[in-house]
């Protein structure tokens, strides 16, 4: 039926032989490639978000004359008030 096999010396030993250093290679690789796994996952993310920053436009858009003056206003300061009343911190 199988001529082949009787000839190279194909045994049970063997076969079992070769499952066995198989099966310890496996052992070794799956716990590696599950550890790897989220590092390679978030460096694809890594990847997106550096591609969506160098694609930003370089332009700055402009603000209206009327929004600067606001902006200006509430950058002074407010005024001081004096009380003889304790101040709390918390």
């Amino acid at each position: 039926m199988f001529p082949g096999v009787a000839r190279t010396g194909l045994t049970l030993p063997k076969v079992l032989g070769g499952i066995q250093k198989t099966l310890n290679i496996a052992n070794q690789v799956i716990p590696l490639y599950v550890q790897v796994k989220p590092i390679i996952k978030n460096a694809q993310g890594a990847f997106s978000v550096a591609k969506g920053l160098l694609a930003a436009p370089s332009a700055k858009p402009t603000t209206p004359a009327k929004v600067q003056d606001q902006d200006t206003k509430k950058q002074d300061k407010p005024p001081v008030t004096y009380s003889n009343n304790p101040v709390f911190f918390l």
